[in-house]
């Protein structure tokens, strides 16, 4: 089921608001909206851009998984929206764990969200598609599919897109419980992948090289000569040279 909304808060919260209500469809549930007026992102971001220059959607699932292991969504969400955007001809890379980059600059994020109560899942994701531009504090890391190809994107189209692989990948993830069947189409994407990294973590900042994920999603990190598992929730990760 899909709904369509002109304006709303956030998509994500719309979903949280329906399954407060009593939804509860096994069925994925997609909400898409022109613009939202609080969108969020990690860390408690907020997310804005203009009315129709973006794809913005909130998937709502209710996997038979533990909801401690939603994280490894958001990684198949980036999958999927690389497999759709590549059905388009346009190659992009991930910076792990979930954003979509296009030559160094990102186009896509994502949120995911549980409610233990229920036992769903809310994968919230904003696609950068026909911005012609961006803020100056903004611009040095973030472009849109039109500024990069000179090309609209019809939203209805990606967004069918997207669900028809994101269905398919999820097949793939419950088969296993973990990413080990996508571990591979995921480290041939990430960006990072065999380069050095900077882990910015509170506990002290250090540099390492990328060796790529475990099947739970966490990124691997060479450092001093042993390896650390780094999970998302916890640290970012930057290319020594920038954003990725």
């Amino acid at each position: 089921m899909t709904i369509n909304l002109d304006e709303v808060d956030s998509t994500n919260e719309y979903l949280k608001r329906l399954v407060a209500d009593g939804w509860n469809s096994e069925d994925i549930t997609v909400v898409s909206a022109q613009y939202q007026n609080a969108g969020k992102g990690r860390r408690g971001r907020q997310w804005l851009t203009e009315p129709g220059t973006a794809l913005t959607f909130s998937v709502l699932l209710k996997p038979r998984m533990d909801l401690s292991d939603c994280s490894m969504l958001t990684l198949v969400m980036a999958m999927a929206v690389r497999r759709a955007l590549a059905d388009m001809d346009i190659e992009t890379s991930i910076k792990w764990p979930n954003d979509i980059v296009i030559n160094g600059k990102k186009i896509c994020g994502i949120l995911t969200e549980a409610i233990a109560e229920t036992g769903h899942i809310i994968i919230g994701c904003g696609v950068n598609t026909n911005q012609e531009s961006f803020p100056e504090d903004l611009s040095d890391r973030s472009t849109s599919v039109l500024i990069e190809t000179d090309d609209c994107v019809d939203h209805d189209s990606l967004l069918e897109s997207i669900i028809y692989h994101l269905e398919k990948l999820i097949d793939s993830f419950m088969e296993t419980g973990d990413l080990s069947n996508l571990k591979e189409e995921y480290e041939e994407a990430l960006v990072s992948m065999d380069t050095e990294v900077t882990v910015l973590d509170p506990e002290g900042e250090y540099k390492g090289i990328c060796l790529g994920i475990d099947e739970r999603g966490q990124l691997k990190v060479k450092h001093d000569e042993e390896v650390t598992c780094v999970y998302a929730g916890e640290v970012s990760v930057r290319g020594i040279y920038g954003y990725v």
